[in-house]
Parts: structure tokens; C-alpha cells; sequence
């Protein structure tokens, strides 16, 4: 009996899925201030999309912008990571894969590097959920806070705006 590797029907559904929202987000990043609010892209690229997450959290916006703040633009640079190899691991599937695209098997050489690209995407997902905690010491107890406690623990830096509504809906349900 020999090893094959056999794609998930929903693990090819999410690669596909994340890579145009994941390229749309790191554009809007990239070409800050031209795609924010008045730029010459905002309105016919990103408008009120991007227009009301950047009212809401303005780490997104000119305020952030402004302000050089990296963290944004390092979490954008994991996201095309992390679909970049998703894109390659479908690419693979799909080259190299027998049978029907949702319906693929993989021998052992070439479902083991779909594999190990595959794994390479996890790993990168994992980073990324790191990056989203940070470890705060508290006089002498250390403690992991994630993304939702970095505005409560930064004072509402970008998000003190809002009102509580708003923040719930828009920027704790998004997270």
C-alpha cells in the first residue's frame, strides 16, 4: 500500500477563497494615502469598504497612516504569506493532483510537497496568531493578551471614537 495524500474539499475552498480579499487588503495597506479617503484609488478600488473599517479603526486610516504605525502593514505581510502558499499548495492540486479538481489524489512525491506547503501555510497561520497576542508583564504576573484587549490596553488609541455600538458591531465582530 502506498501513501497518498487526498486535498479536503474545504481546505481548497478556503485557499481560494482567502487570496483576492487578502491581495484587495494588503493593496489598500500598500498604497496608503492614495486609497485612503480623497486619494486618486479610494473611490473606484476601495471606497466604502475599506472607507468604514478605517472610520472605525483608524490604524487602517490617515491617523495610522500618520502615525507610521507598522502594525497593520507586518499583519498584511503574513495574510500574503500565508495566501501565497495557499495558492501554490491549490496550484499543486491541481497540476499534479489524479481525478476531478474537488476530488484529487496525490502520489507520495507530489502529495508530500503539496503537504509541506500546506504545513508551511500553518505555520504561517500560527505566527500570525501570535502576532495577534502579545505577553504583557503585570507587576510580576505575566499574562497572554490577544488583539480584541489592544485597544482596551492602549486607552482606545484608534477605536475611542466609536461609539460602543459601532465598536461592538464593526470592530469586535470583525476580530
Amino acid at each position: 500500500m502506498t501513501w497518498t495524500h487526498i486535498p479536503r474539499l474545504p481546505v481548497l475552498i478556503w485557499c481560494l477563497w482567502i487570496f483576492p480579499f487578502t491581495v484587495w487588503d494588503t493593496l489598500y495597506l500598500l498604497l496608503r494615502p492614495h486609497s485612503l479617503p480623497g486619494g486618486k484609488w479610494n473611490e473606484p478600488y476601495f471606497g466604502s469598504t475599506f472607507n468604514t473599517w478605517a472610520s472605525v479603526d483608524q490604524i487602517y486610516g490617515a491617523k495610522g497612516w500618520r502615525e507610521k504605525d507598522g502594525w497593520v502593514l507586518a499583519q498584511s505581510a503574513m495574510n500574503t504569506l500565508e495566501a501565497g502558499l495557499c495558492v501554490i499548495y491549490v496550484w499543486m492540486v491541481s497540476s499534479y493532483g489524479i481525478g476531478s479538481f474537488w476530488a484529487k489524489t496525490m502520489g507520495r512525491r507530489a502529495g508530500g510537497r503539496a503537504c509541506l506547503v500546506g504545513f508551511a501555510a500553518g505555520i504561517v497561520t500560527w505566527v500570525k496568531t501570535a502576532m495577534y497576542c502579545k505577553l504583557n508583564n503585570f507587576g510580576s504576573k505575566l499574562q497572554l493578551m490577544g488583539l480584541v484587549l489592544r485597544e482596551p490596553l492602549g486607552a482606545f488609541r484608534y477605536t475611542g471614537h466609536n461609539e460602543w455600538g459601532t465598536f461592538l458591531v464593526v470592530w469586535v465582530g470583525m476580530k
